[in-house]
Formats: structure tokens, C-alpha cells, sequence
């Protein structure tokens, strides 16, 4: 039964039949350069109503304003990615609940959510043809959460910024050393 009920709600996903996640409303303001606490924010997504992680959810950074948000499946598939925008009611404060979202074209994945900058909570949804998706995710105070985003930001399949070719190769594949050269932002 659990089957069949899974089965029914991927057609109806991939047939259109649910509604696209909406974008934020047109009264509601860009943040321009994203939220001013700029740690990353580790969890995980999973098909709607299922108990299973689907795989690990990041949503962080660049150093520059831009914001991402990264899918790395548990079934060993690429890692994907996508901008994302930060959008306030009025003039952007550094507390309180903030609306975050972003549609890739070329793969039609949508991210929409809201991320509490007091508690560091982000929870949302995620669209893709197939799928729709609940992500959890915790903005972290440690070192190692940083590293990691690192890593999924700059090794491995669909990376953001990948390292240049003349980067130690120690480093490429051990990212929980990136910090011993780099900081946070990048330098």
C-alpha cells in the first residue's frame, strides 16, 4: 500500500498536477548580498512525508554575496546546485525569519523556504519534475562545518568554484584541512 500511495504521489508530481513552489510575493524586498551571518547552514532533504534522508543539504555562502544552495544525494548521483536569494518585508534586518528561494531553469528545481538568522533553523521545501522534497537544516558554530561546506562548495561533482589545477593535491582530497590555509571567506 505504502508503494502505491509513493507511486501515485511521483505521477502527480511529474505530471504537473501539483502546484510549483511560488516564488516570494512581489511586495517583498531583495537582500542584496544575502544575510549578514554568513556560516552555513548542514542538513538534509527527503521525499515529502517519507521518514529516510534523501541526502545532505547545504545552504551557504560564497564569500561574495552569492548564496547557494547544494543537493549531494545519498544514492551516490552528482551533487547539484543552485542560487538562491534572501527576501525580507521592508528593509532587511539582521533577526528574525527571513524568506529564502531560487529556481534553477535548467534543471526546473525549486528551493523555497525560511531561515530563522536568531536560531539558525532553516526549513523548506524543494521541487524538482519528479519530486517534492522537505529539507531541514542548522546553521553551525563549528570549525568543521565550515570545512565541510568547503568541500562540497569546491571538490567534487558540480563544484561551485572548482580548485584550480595547480592546487595541492593533498588538500583535494582531505577538504577537512581547507582552514589550515584558507579562512571562511575564502582567502
Amino acid at each position: 500500500m505504502r508503494q502505491l500511495l509513493f507511486g501515485i504521489v511521483l505521477i502527480i508530481v511529474g505530471c504537473g498536477v501539483l502546484p510549483a513552489l511560488s516564488p516570494p510575493p512581489a511586495h517583498m524586498t531583495p537582500v542584496v548580498g544575502g544575510i549578514s551571518n554568513t556560516r552555513p547552514f548542514l542538513g538534509n532533504f527527503k521525499i515529502a512525508g517519507a521518514d529516510a534522508s534523501s541526502g545532505t543539504f547545504l545552504l551557504a555562502s560564497c564569500g561574495c554575496g552569492d548564496w547557494r544552495a547544494l543537493f549531494k544525494p545519498d544514492d551516490g548521483s552528482p551533487q547539484t546546485q543552485m542560487v538562491v536569494l534572501f527576501y525580507s518585508n521592508g528593509a532587511y534586518t539582521p533577526t528574525g525569519e527571513i524568506t529564502v528561494y531560487g529556481h534553477d531553469e535548467a534543471t526546473g528545481r525549486i528551493v523555497s523556504g525560511s531561515a530563522d538568522q536568531d536560531t539558525g533553523l532553516f526549513i523548506g521545501k524543494s521541487q524538482t519534475t519528479v519530486t517534492l522534497e522537505d529539507i531541514a537544516a542548522q546553521r553551525g558554530d563549528a570549525h568543521d562545518l565550515s570545512v565541510v561546506a568547503c568541500g562540497m562548495c569546491h571538490i567534487g561533482d558540480d563544484a561551485i568554484y572548482p580548485l584550480p589545477p595547480y592546487h595541492p593535491d593533498k588538500y583535494k582530497t582531505n577538504p577537512l584541512v581547507c582552514l589550515e590555509c584558507h579562512s571562511v571567506d575564502g582567502q
